[in-house]
């Protein structure tokens, strides 16, 4: 029988909502940091300009990502029974959410016309609010829970989120020599062993005959190839190998994958390892 590894030892449940909005409002001061690194990193010449701003633009993604999770567990620790919800978070290396978190998110957001469509409007919530506690001089717990959820789909239905893929897109860098062309093919995972969001950059020459974004021949079997092997445990090398083995007029230069944290903060993570970006 295979032997099976429990990861759930090192998740954590934030029951309090006082606990999770600060969490919330911890990393996410933490997130924007993330852009001034790759700033830096681009001052050093580690990164070029093009890939800082593709790194920021995930970067903001994930921010999206952290305030629709915070608006779902605005109140969690109030609300009792079945609508009961609570944020976990990976606590050993990571700092994130769990990957279930991202998986449920990315379920929500396929169904968040139906929810929305079933939901009052945020203004008509209030005016039921300012009602309850003027009138009956209660705490509306319950409709601050319908608000909060009304506001976390009207974020899905917005968009710009990290979802557990984000699919590969090609960025033109230059025409080449022979008719080949350069370009900078980038995409991210989220990380379901690391609980971390993980950047993929891939300079690669084509001479193909087609512009490689607008060849629906190749383009959709390149998309599906670079996710499949987006899994920590491979080396670049072997990626880079394979890539370059299943498409003969496509020919990869550079392949960088870069980790978008962990995040550490004493009241929340447990850090024993070293602390990637």
């Amino acid at each position: 029988m295979a032997a099976e590894l429990d990861l759930t030892g090192d998740h954590k449940r934030l029951d309090d909502d006082l606990a999770a909005r600060r969490y919330f409002a911890k990393f996410d001061r933490i997130t924007r940091m993330l852009v001034s690194v790759a700033g830096a990193m681009e001052a050093d010449r580690s990164l070029s300009r093009l890939d800082t701003g593709v790194l920021a633009g995930y970067v903001n993604a994930i921010s999206a990502t952290f305030r629709a999770l915070s608006l779902k567990y605005l109140i969690s620790g109030r609300i009792e029974g079945v609508l009961a919800r609570h944020l976990t978070i990976d606590l050993h290396e990571s700092g994130f959410p769990i990957y279930q978190e991202l998986a449920r998110m990315a379920n929500d957001a396929a169904q968040s016309a139906l929810h929305l469509r079933g939901m009052a409007e945020a203004e008509a919530l209030k005016d039921e609010m300012i009602r309850e506690i003027v009138g009956a001089r209660a705490i509306p717990t319950k409709l601050q829970y319908a608000l909060s959820q009304r506001l976390y789909y009207e974020a899905l239905r917005k968009g710009g989120l990290f979802w557990p893929q984000m699919h590969p897109a090609a960025q033109w860098l230059a025409d080449l020599p022979k008719r080949r062309r350069s370009y900078l093919v980038h995409w991210a995972v989220y990380d379901s062993q690391l609980n971390v969001p993980v950047v993929y950059l891939l300079e690669l020459e084509d001479s193909g005959r087609k512009a490689l974004p607008l060849d629906q021949g190749r383009w959709p079997q390149v998309q599906a190839h670079l996710l499949a092997q987006s899994v920590g445990g491979l080396k670049l090398v072997t990626i880079a190998a394979g890539f370059d083995a299943d498409f003969d007029d496509l020919h990869p230069k550079r392949l960088r994958r870069i980790h978008l944290g962990p995040m550490y903060s004493s009241a929340y993570t447990l850090q024993t390892g070293p602390i990637r970006a």
